[in-house]
């Protein structure tokens, strides 16, 4: 079973069950505090049930749903630019190796025919954030995604949508926008965006920061 965060008649009824016997249990007045708090974000779901069932309780509860997700498939979204939307089709979405990564940044200069100086001076001021970013902070190569396409913003607010402003995604930008503008320029007005919808299984998901399982908190003690 694939379970889509947009789509409230895809939660499984084991989990259902779980979210609406865990608020049943509580006071009415408890629950109808919680459904008057004000919606505008996800986040705010997560902050109005920790604040009466405290974050210790919360995150128990969250992990119980968890052990429910794993046995499931998740629809989830990959934000992008290219300029070539077969890389995607033919080699799917990959974690940011460094080897890979550069030689999809040097194949896209060279296309949009950028010197060799300014392609080795945008790849190794790339490679200078990349460093920071991931070997002198011990983290783990990673492929950013999102489950809920209501994350992608529809007013002033950037939304998810912002990892397609340019190619090479966040880490381009974080290292040329300022400082290297022009070279930041080859890889904001050219090449196209692309929302990339593709399944995983929840217990592939090695870390996220947000627990998935209370957007669907949000979409059932809506209901009670």
């Amino acid at each position: 079973m694939i379970i889509d965060v947009s789509d409230i008649s895809t939660i499984p009824m084991e989990i259902e069950q779980k979210i609406l016997g865990r608020f049943q249990k509580m006071p009415h007045s408890i629950v109808s505090k919680i459904k008057a708090c004000k919606i505008e974000y996800d986040k705010d779901v997560n902050c109005a049930i920790e604040d009466y069932m405290g974050p210790s309780s919360a995150y128990y509860f969250y992990r119980e749903l968890c052990v429910l997700f794993e046995k499931y498939e998740m629809i989830c979204y990959h934000s992008t630019k290219t300029l070539d939307e077969n890389i995607i089709f033919t080699s799917g979405l990959q974690t940011n190796e460094w080897d890979a990564y550069s030689a999809h940044i040097i194949k896209t200069l060279h296309t949009l025919e950028v010197s060799e100086e300014e392609i080795t001076q945008a790849v190794e001021a790339i490679k200078r954030k990349y460093d920071w970013k991931y070997p002198s902070h011990g983290r783990e190569l990673q492929l950013c995604f999102y489950s809920d396409i209501g994350l992608l913003s529809e007013d002033m607010h950037a939304g998810y949508e912002q990892f397609c402003e340019n190619i090479g995604g966040e880490l381009a930008r974080d290292a040329l926008k300022n400082e290297y503008p022009q070279l930041y320029e080859y890889l904001r007005v050219n090449g196209k965006a692309f929302l990339v919808k593709f399944k995983i299984p929840f217990s592939s998901i090695k870390d996220y920061n947000i627990p998935v399982c209370f957007l669907f908190c949000r979409k059932v003690f809506l209901e009670l």
